[in-house]
Order: C-alpha cells, then structure tokens, then sequence
C-alpha cells in the first residue's frame, strides 16, 4: 500500500553507504530496484520514497548476513550526521527542550509519520509509530533506535543512560553489542517502537547547551520547516489514523474525517485521486497489520482479533483466510527466518507482497518498480 508523494531524507542511505563502504554493495542497481533516484544520497535536499527507505534497510542487513548489525552501525555514527536534526537534539537546553524539537521537526525528515513524546508521573518516552502496509520497517527500526539512543548517550554524557527500549518486532537472531550493552532495557514483541526513560531526566541540562549557538539551530531548522513543510501527504495523515484507531472500533469515515478536521468528501476526494478508497484503504491497512503481527509477534490471536477492531475471533479467522488463502495459524507458521530472506528478494523488497509499486517522489520519472530477483544482475 504505498501511498503516492510518501517520502523521507536521503542522507540517511548516503550514512549507510559509507558505514559499509568495505561491503561490495551495488548502489546503482539497489536505486533500480527500490526505486529512487541515486544522485539523491549527494543532494542535501534529497529525498527518496518511504518504500525505499525502509527496503534498503532490508536489503543491507541481508548482504550483511547480520540482522543485529544495524543497531551497531547506528550507534556508533558521529553526532551531525543528520545535521539540523542532530543538533536540535544535542544542543537543546534539556532533554525535555531536546524531545520536543524531535516531535516539532520531524516534518524536515519525513511526511510519512510523526514522531510523539508523552510525559507520565514517572516517565517520558519518545515514540515513532507503526507505518502499516509501507514494506518491512524492521531494520530501519533497529538503526533508527541505534542513532536516537547515541544522541540520548551523547546528550546526558552517559555511557549507558537508564532508558527502557521497546520495538515491536521480533527478535535478531544475531547478537549485537549494543543489545549487550542494554541487556535487560531492549524488550522486543512490544506493541510500539518508543524509548522511554525516568521523569527526573527530562529537566536536566545537556551538555552542549550554547543559548546562542540553540537559536541559530532553531532558525536554520524552521527555514527547513518552511521548505519541507510544503511537501505534507494528506494520504499519510488517513492511513496512519485509520491504523491508530483500528483498535478501538473508531474506524469509519466520519469518525476518521472528524478526527483530521476534514470533511467526509475532502477525505473520498483524496483516496479517489489516489485510486482507492476509504474501504480499500481501511483493508488494506488491516490486512498489512494481520500480516505483520501474525509473523512478528508471538500475541495469542484472540488479542490480535482485538488490536484489528474485530469483535469476534471466527470473524477475524474468515478475514485472514480471504487475504492469504490459510488460516491465521497457518500464516505465522509459515513466517520466514532471516536466512529465508534472503532467498526472497520480493518480500525484502515490498516487504508485504505488493508487486508493483507507483512511481513516488524522488523516484525515477516513469519507472515502476516490478518484482525482481536480488541476484538477477
């Protein structure tokens, strides 16, 4: 399901490209496949599209052979990488200062989501929610939590800050050192992907806090606001609260329309334009959240009938067994090993079996993306 104009920064694959600059990897014949224009990684400004962004995750950890050494990769990357987007983290007054430029600025790295920080009377967690139906987000997930945990290390001066990690995903089958470093704090299965961390932290001071050098940064980041700003999906903004609320039974078009503050036609003419609707849409962003939970998570299915705004079990029974063709068991027993993988391109590739993806921004002007074997160079 990948939606039309859903992008993310480049830069982020050009940090991959040299972290691994010993790997014989093959960047022209990787933007083919995913997708994206090549010269993007070099372009400050550039972008590619989220499908991309999270298949090439995929498709490296595989040429890896290691399904844990993104956690590695990221978390030894030096601070600035990301430029403005660093810098808002590590030169904020404090870390609460730091979280809260995260959730205001994500706009200049991607329209695909955003990013939420929550304080409780004990806590506060950073979280980046589940993008549903846009490929496997595993490996990017794993960097992602690589970097930010660097930038919390960084900003607190700690070798080993006290955070609780939670990814909503299985776990590697190899062993990185950065789960050794936060074993007992890395819980995998979780239904999100946050970093929580004590209350008492937030209103700490962090190191590098220069008042003046911070409103440079702030300026420089809201130039980018105004440049990346424009390019908003609407389409992101249904998708990703159809499958907030799909739990909680509020999954129709006026409640989903009341809750963007968008009439019922505003909604329906967007889905049109795009070539779907709010009925395709919806299942189609069930179906991917079946699919992912079914493989990646060891829930019992009753709980899963549940997260997919199903009454009943047997209902939920019927529905897998329209989309796959077997059972809902059948389906996570068939879930694929990492080694398996790696024999099957297309599912590293679209991550949820879509077999052809629409040309999106940053991608090669009338080019489609059909499947293609990995080793078929």
């Amino acid at each position: 399901m990948p939606l039309e104009g859903e992008w993310a920064r480049a830069d982020v694959f050009r940090v991959l490209r040299d972290t691994c600059s010993n790997l014989d990897l093959d960047w022209p014949y990787i933007a083919q496949l995913y997708n994206f224009e090549l010269a993007s990684l070099e372009d400050p400004e550039g972008i590619v599209p989220i499908t991309a962004w999270h298949g090439v995750f995929e498709h490296v950890a595989s040429e890896l052979g290691d399904d844990a050494a993104m956690f590695d990769l990221f978390n030894n990357i030096d601070i600035g990488c990301f430029s403005i987007f660093d810098y808002l983290f590590a030169c904020a007054p404090t870390l609460r200062d730091a979280c809260q430029a995260w959730v205001k600025f994500i706009p200049i790295r991607t329209n695909a989501y955003r990013m939420i920080f929550t304080e409780t009377e004990t806590s506060g967690y950073v979280e980046w929610p589940i993008l549903e139906g846009r490929g496997e987000w595993r490996q990017n997930m794993f960097a992602r939590v690589g970097w930010a945990t660097r930038q919390l290390e960084h900003a607190l001066d700690m070798q080993v800050p006290p955070v609780l990690i939670e990814l909503a995903a299985t776990p590697p089958q190899s062993t990185s050192a950065f789960q050794k470093k936060y074993q007992g704090r890395l819980n995998f299965g979780a239904p999100h992907n946050r970093i929580s961390f004590p209350r008492s932290l937030l209103s700490r001071p962090l190191r590098r806090n220069d008042a003046h050098l911070y409103e440079i940064i702030l300026k420089a980041a809201s130039g980018e606001m105004d440049k990346f700003g424009q390019m908003e999906s609407p389409l992101s903004r249904i998708a990703n609260e159809v499958a907030s609320n799909l739990s909680h039974g509020a999954c129709t078009l006026p409640q989903i329309s009341a809750k963007l503050g968008m009439s019922q036609r505003a909604v329906q003419r967007l889905l049109e334009k795009e070539g779907t609707s709010f009925r395709k849409l919806s299942e189609e962003i069930r179906r991917s959240a079946a699919e992912r939970y079914l493989r990646s998570t060891d829930l019992p299915m009753k709980e899963i009938a549940y997260l997919l705004g199903f009454s009943e079990l047997s209902t939920f029974s019927r529905a897998v067994k329209t989309w796959f063709g077997v059972s809902p068991r059948k389906v996570r027993e068939a879930s694929l090993s990492p080694c398996e993988m790696k024999s099957d391109p297309d599912r590293l590739a679209a991550g949820v079996r879509i077999t052809s993806v629409p040309a999106a921004v940053g991608a090669s002007p009338g080019y489609t993306k059909s499947k293609t074997s990995v080793g078929a160079k």
